[in-house]
């Protein structure tokens, strides 16, 4: 059966017909249905045009894709031939067009038909973790003996695996696909598409967690794959995966073929299994034995998971019969894609030298702790500070923080200096861990690495590692080299004392003048982008008290709060059971934001503290507020919980209390006007403060009396130009 299609074998094959008939030049041997994949240059090129609708539909919800018939028009000249359901009239003198019932499914029949013009290998890869890794070292291991079809990006899917099956019409010396769940799930098992020679399972994990609750459940859907395996063909299953998943994977295989291998970083009753590992700083020697020979290959990624993959590659490539000694040379140039295991060697601006190994790529549990194990493995080598920066774990469902809580003593055990998280579900293993060797919690990507430099010496090791999804952490990979890059100074003596931190931080003040009636900027003074690291809780829940209208005069007794110490305003004692009127709790709030007062108003108001808090992170959002402005009630300090805010933040509150400012307190009287708002703050004083249509912001400053000082100062100034 000669390679490629004519024009006339695929309209037959798809029951298709021609809207204009063109002359063939050459066989089309590829498919596309992104025009901008389509090759220049290039002939036998195909184009899938899939419509808006028909995409919605098969994906049955509602998605972004722009109709194939528009996109083709600024690509057509790369095309030979277009597959599509309604006829583009304006490319009829450019392009053969055969007119088919539906596309997606069009592009199906192609895969099945296609197989039987491939007569070489088929290698079909499923896994959690792993596959497109173990892709990309077979591809580097074969791209200077064969020519390989294999999937590009994350061409995995029920759209992606036939549209790469179909590319296999050409014939080429191996076609390696992967095949992830969604391609295997119940809307269709695209491995009786392909029919691969060879099936790979690398791993199962609890990727997917949130539909198929639990591992076993991913083990049977990802066996499926073993379905369409040719008859006799090869399976090789990691040995690692644990037992019951394993046995799972074993027994669909086995229903197939009696030609079933594994391989191993642990057992070595594998048929290819780890023998020994060597570390150097930028450079691991890998021993693995495969038929009671030993072999070697130097790898300059250094993960488990890398090596694990690149074990699995090998025993395939030696079971369809390559020399797996020559391919063992070649792992050494291995690149995978960016953000795996990828190693960066930077300068700080004040010549620190920091090695990032950026892994943010994406992440599942197995894959964190393989990390954080290397991350072990590699501080040996580095005299300076070793971090960790670590992301969630994303599509876990109800069981997120069960399985986060299983990185807690790999954590512990790393022997890091400095673990900085990131992230919802990263926010309770943070807090689990000691004061000591916290960097921070955040849940904004571009504070997280302006603070990280701050804590790096000379010769520092920093791994990087989270999910790319449910979160911006994968932003990390860009800001934070960038702001190694820019970095002047270490914080040398960083302490439990955030007094340290805060110089450094927050070394100069800002004060904005804002015209509410006009709704515009009228003066500023000192440092306007200045920045805190201290949160507005408080201030936020305030404004929702406003809002729901403070019963002044209701007496309430103080409860058992961890804060109860020192006096109030009134010279009330903080102690259980003290009696307090809702209007005195507020104006503690309003004067000293005492914990216990907020903790109070927080429960009489809204039943408890973390109801409270949902309410302040809608309104934050609400306001368009920094999210990390306010992470706790009480706007203090917590290394646990990073927050920041800047003057915009404090304007943008300052427009929603407003209507209130005849609530707010007497702060200070300037030129002989009284200022009504809120000062607050612990490490440094903040303000937000009115004279009747003008807003006074102020953040950054030793005191309040500094505070009152400048402000004054800028206040006496702007009236003298003006």
């Amino acid at each position: 059966m000669a390679a490629g299609f004519t024009y006339q074998e695929i309209a037959d094959i798809l029951d298709g017909y021609f809207f204009n008939e063109l002359e063939q030049s050459s066989p089309i041997i590829d498919f596309e249905f992104d025009p901008a994949q389509l090759q220049k240059g290039v002939s036998g090129n195909c184009f899938i045009s899939i419509s808006r609708e028909r995409w919605n539909q098969f994906h049955k919800k509602e998605l972004p894709w722009i109709d194939g018939n528009v996109r083709i028009l600024e690509y057509y000249k790369n095309c030979d031939l277009i597959i599509t359901e309604e006829p583009i009239k304006e490319l009829a003198p450019f392009v053969a067009q055969i007119i088919v019932k539906n596309s997606i499914k069009s592009m199906q029949i192609l895969a099945k038909q296609a197989r039987n013009k491939m007569k070489n290998p088929v290698i079909g890869i499923t896994g959690s973790v792993g596959k497109s890794s173990t892709r990309l070292i077979l591809e580097h291991l074969l791209k200077e003996i064969s020519n390989v079809v294999a999937t590009r990006g994350n061409h995995n899917t029920q759209t992606g695996v036939p549209l790469y099956g179909a590319k296999l019409c050409r014939n080429p010396d191996m076609g390696i696909v992967e095949i992830s769940l969604n391609a295997l799930n119940n809307r269709g098992n695209q491995a009786l598409t392909i029919r691969p020679d060879v099936c790979m399972v690398t791993s199962i994990g609890e990727a997917h967690l949130s539909t198929l609750h639990s591992t076993m459940n991913v083990a049977t859907f990802k066996a499926r794959i073993f379905d369409g395996l040719t008859t006799g063909g090869l399976a090789i299953i990691n040995k690692d995966i644990g037992k019951e998943e394993f046995r799972i994977l074993y027994e669909q295989a086995k229903k197939r073929t009696n030609r079933i291998k594994t391989y191993s970083l642990i057992d070595k009753s594998a048929d290819l299994f780890l023998k020994k590992r060597i570390y150097e700083k930028y450079k691991t020697t890998v021993i693995f034995q495969y038929k009671k020979t030993a072999y070697t290959f130097d790898m300059i990624m250094p993960s488990d998971g890398i090596m694990m993959n690149t074990l699995g590659a090998l025993l395939c490539l030696a079971e369809l019969g390559y020399d797996i000694d020559s391919m063992a040379r070649k792992v050494y140039d291995f690149k995978s894609l960016d953000r795996v295991m990828e190693l960066k060697r930077l300068n700080s601006k004040d010549q620190r030298r920091i090695d990032i190994i950026d892994d943010s790529h994406n992440a599942a549990i197995p894959s964190m702790i393989n990390a954080i194990k290397t991350f072990k493995e590699k501080q040996f080598f580095y005299k300076g500070k070793k971090i960790l920066v670590l992301g969630q774990v994303a599509d876990l469902g109800d069981q997120s923080e069960y399985l986060h809580d299983k990185l807690v003593p790999y954590i512990l055990q790393s022997d890091a200096d400095y673990v900085f998280g990131h992230g919802k579900y990263m926010r309770d293993v943070i807090k689990k861990l000691p004061a000591n060797m916290v960097g921070g919690w955040f849940n904004n990507a571009l504070e997280l690495s302006t603070r990280i430099p701050y804590y790096c010496s000379d010769d520092s090791f920093i791994l990087l590692k989270g999910s790319v999804s449910g979160s911006d952490f994968r932003k990390t990979s860009h800001y934070l080299p960038a702001q190694i890059k820019r970095s002047t100074k270490e914080i040398k003596d960083i302490t439990p004392q955030p007094q340290v931190l805060v110089d450094h931080i927050q070394p100069m003040w800002g004060i904005v003048g804002y015209d509410l009636k006009e709704n515009k900027e009228i003066f500023h003074k000192g440092y306007l982008q200045t920045k805190s690291i201290e949160g507005i809780g408080p201030i936020i829940l305030l404004l929702l008290l406003f809002q729901m209208g403070i019963q002044d005069q209701k007496v309430s007794r103080l409860n058992r709060w961890p804060t109860n110490e020192g006096v109030s305003i009134n010279q009330k004692p903080f102690h259980f059971g003290q009696t307090f009127t809702h209007r005195e709790l507020a104006e503690e709030v309003m004067l000293t934001q005492h914990p216990s007062a907020v903790f109070e108003l927080a429960h009489l108001y809204f039943s408890n503290r973390n109801k409270a808090m949902k309410e302040i992170t809608k309104l934050v959002e609400m306001l368009d507020i920094t999210p990390s402005a306010a992470l706790n009630l009480t706007g203090r300090y917590r290394v646990k919980e990073q927050q920041s805010f800047q003057l915009s933040d404090l304007i943008k509150v300052g427009k929603a209390l407003k209507q209130y400012q005849s609530e707010l307190p007497i702060i200070m009287n300037c030129n002989g006007m009284n200022m009504r708002g809120i000062a607050f703050g612990t490490l440094r004083s903040h303000c937000i403060l009115f004279i009747e249509d003008v807003l006074y912001c102020g953040s950054g400053m030793t005191s309040v009396e500094d505070l009152k000082r400048n402000l004054t100062f800028s206040m006496e100034l702007t009236r003298m130009k003006s």
